[in-house]
């Protein structure tokens, strides 16, 4: 079937937009290699961060069911899917899934290997996929089990629940909610915050949490790279940066309170 992936850089954002028109962003077969061409095309050097989202209000209806048998054939669509989530873990930037409206199936285990979750209030999620007979896939239950509770997955895989966006921010699943129609303002505030990170230091520093949380981190190796990162021109002018623009007795100085409340209450 139909759909594919919008792929849009705006300032150091790089925006991914699921689109299966009439489908309500179904995850086809085409949508999602076109998805995995996208995570895996090279990106450019002033990219810091990026987006995955649904088009036209809804992140995804799940599994487009024109591609799905109901026999053997389905573990081939259950590879690609799993190898799309190894890639958003993978990928040396964070990347913040976008939710508006439905979240549903396997758009869940996309959104869920993502490393930001920001949803709308009019956001839903669940995983049916025990109501269709069907043990979802054990590698990416073991992944998810990595991230969240027993009882979150027994709740969202095992009994099929249906998540609101405050359930779900209750269970762990998401980690902001903002008004309907906010999404894209509060995008650009992550935006703008990933577009001062020095590239090399947030790469390193993501993928240090996601070997943690994998239980492979080599600590001896990961010391060695925090020493490499400490020596290098790039971090010894940033903070000749910041002496320079602060000035020696800026750290003695009482903050000024933020303007907007911060995000993390």
């Amino acid at each position: 079937m139909g759909g594919r992936v919008h792929r849009a850089q705006t300032g150091s954002a790089l925006w991914l937009t699921m689109d299966n028109p009439g489908r309500r962003n179904a995850l086809s077969v085409a949508l999602l290699t076109d998805l995995k061409a996208a995570l895996n095309a090279p990106m450019q050097a002033d990219i810091r961060i990026v987006f995955l989202r649904g088009a036209g209000g809804t992140f995804s209806a799940g599994a487009d069911l024109a591609d799905i048998t109901g026999t053997e054939r389905d573990v081939a669509y259950d590879r690609l899917t799993a190898e799309i989530g190894d890639l958003l873990r993978a990928c040396p930037l964070p990347v913040a899934a976008l939710i508006e409206g439905p979240c549903m199936g396997a758009a869940v285990e996309l959104a869920l290997s993502a490393d930001l979750r920001i949803a709308e209030r009019d956001a839903c999620f669940q995983v049916p996929a025990t109501r269709l007979g069907l043990l979802y896939k054990p590698d990416a239950i073991a992944l998810l089990r990595a991230r969240f509770s027993a009882e979150t997955l027994t709740r969202l895989m095992v009994l099929g629940e249906r998540f609101s966006a405050k359930g779900a921010r209750r269970a762990g699943l998401v980690g902001e909610i903002v008004k309907s129609g906010d999404i894209e303002r509060r995008a650009r505030e992550l935006g703008d915050l990933a577009a001062k990170t020095d590239a090399a230091a947030a790469a390193a520093t993501k993928r240090l949490l996601v070997e943690l949380e994998g239980g492979r981190a080599d600590m001896a190796a990961w010391r060695e790279r925090y020493i490499q990162l400490l020596t290098t021109d790039a971090r010894k002018e940033a903070v000749l940066a910041i002496k320079a623009r602060l000035g020696a007795d800026a750290q003695g100085k009482e903050l000024k309170k933020p303007e907007t409340p911060d995000a993390v209450q």
